[in-house]
């Protein structure tokens, strides 16, 4: 089966086509190492530097997991059954610039995660020091997050580092073992984290993602 995620990417871009944003090439200010993804993504990215003859930079080893202690459904799994989401849920930002920027440009841009394609504002970050997006985008982004996790089970996810390092076995095996040992397991979409008004809006969406993928969404 062919690769889903860039046909996701490409329903949510055209979704938010119409938004006036305020980035564009060499704006890197979202460019952090706080990027994550599932392992389906991450070996988009292992494929592509393959395909044009690159190898992986040198991967940073954290001593601390720089991820949040859960996926998109497991926070999910919280919210919708009233359970109380931990205070560790949420991980430390990492400003150190990504390791895949070249002179300010994504040196992966075709296969960049969905967590970089979502990094997106309508006012100019490095003046306002905080982005903003619409409500409804803000969701779309859960959503859509929601459901890639949903469609790697059996994959994982985790920080863009250590997906990397599990995936691409040039790491050493000490780099591999280290790294599977701070990825979660995806979890299968538990329900949607919309609010009434905005159901229209997502049943549209997935009613894309269908129609483009042939894959059975959420109802």
């Amino acid at each position: 089966m062919a690769p889903l995620a860039p046909e996701i990417y490409a329903v949510f871009a055209a979704e938010s086509a119409g938004i006036d944003f305020a980035c564009g090439p060499g704006c890197a200010t979202c460019c952090t190492r706080s990027v994550t993804l599932t392992t389906a993504e991450g070996q988009l990215i292992v494929d592509f530097l393959h395909e044009v003859g690159f190898s992986l930079p040198e991967l940073p080893r954290d001593p601390v997991p720089v991820r949040s202690a859960l996926t998109s459904n497991g926070l999910a799994v919280l919210c919708l059954t009233g359970q109380e989401i931990p205070e560790e849920a949420e991980s430390p930002w990492l400003f150190e610039p990504c390791f895949f920027l070249r002179d300010g440009l994504c040196s992966i841009y075709p296969v960049r995660p969905f967590a970089c394609r979502s990094f997106n504002s309508t006012v100019n970050c490095r003046e306002s020091a905080m982005a903003e997006v619409p409500e409804w985008l803000a969701t779309l982004t859960i959503v859509t997050n929601q459901l890639l996790e949903h469609l790697d089970q059996g994959g994982s996810w985790g920080n863009l580092s250590d997906v990397l390092a599990f995936l691409d076995g040039k790491q050493g095996e000490a780099a591999n073992i280290a790294a599977r040992a701070r990825l979660l397991p995806n979890l299968p979409l538990p329900g949607l984290l919309v609010m009434p008004e905005e159901r229209p809006m997502i049943d549209r969406f997935l009613a894309k993602v269908r129609e483009r993928t042939g894959i059975e969404t959420m109802a």
